[in-house]
């Protein structure tokens, strides 16, 4: 009788420490819930906070950035920012006199040459110096002054120079005899007659308008890579 008496008790402390046991897991579990870390957002001794798993901010670490070497680095590179193009044709008459101090249609021949070339409006960035980069940490905002664009080069495709026919006349008949002078003296009266026809206010003016904003995107990703707080602006020296 003793014996069972005392296998009851040993059943009932077992059965209390059990429950003991249970209601101390279910505390710990309900005080980390309410007290547990963000495992993507922790604070550690060395001023170091890490945002997410790939960003890290470093908290009062006094670094400071040049905005202007960043954006002046290499630049010994010549670097020139082509910000419009414009394509044209220009053409010319050659005239073949068969006596030179008579102009009568039957007594000479003619020729048309045309030329069709594309002219390039660029924007130096090379000549950038610190003093056109200007930053202004309160407004969180970086000004590049750049230099007006102009009509750098043009180019003249050979395919697409265009020789008509000789047009002869009643008693003028055959070629236009030219020599290489004539060619060359050809040559650059189509050429400033396309840089004429290219360097005009209203293409500076569209070519001024596409700089200040290709010029922007240009500067402002690695100004926003440095601090996204800052914006760009390009203006005119």
């Amino acid at each position: 009788m003793k014996i069972v008496e005392f296998l009851k008790y040993k059943q009932k402390r077992t059965n209390l420490i059990i429950w003991f046991l249970i209601a101390a897991i279910g505390i710990v579990v309900i005080w980390g819930f309410k007290h547990g870390s963000n495992p993507l957002h922790m604070n550690v001794s060395d001023n170091i906070q890490q945002i997410d798993l790939d960003t890290i901010y470093l908290k009062g670490s006094g670094v400071e950035v040049n905005f202007s070497e960043v954006i002046l680095s290499d630049h010994n590179e010549m670097r020139k920012l082509i910000v419009s193009t414009q394509q044209g044709t220009v053409s010319t008459e050659l005239t073949d006199r068969l006596i030179k101090q008579l102009d009568f249609d039957f007594l000479k021949k003619t020729q048309t040459v045309s030329y069709t070339g594309t002219g390039y409006f660029v924007v130096d960035l090379d000549n950038l110096t610190s003093a056109n980069v200007i930053e202004d940490k309160e407004k969180k905002t970086i000004t590049i002054l750049i230099d007006h664009a102009y009509l750098q080069a043009i180019e003249i495709d050979p395919n697409s120079i265009i020789i008509d026919e000789v047009k002869e006349g009643l008693l003028a008949r055959g070629d236009i005899e030219l020599t290489v002078r004539d060619y060359n003296v050809i040559a650059k009266e189509l050429r400033t007659r396309l840089e004429e026809k290219f360097n005009t206010a209203a293409n500076g003016q569209e070519a001024d308008d596409l700089a200040l904003k290709m010029v922007k995107e240009v500067y402002e990703p690695i100004v926003k890579a440095i601090d996204r707080r800052y914006d760009v602006s390009v203006q005119f020296k």
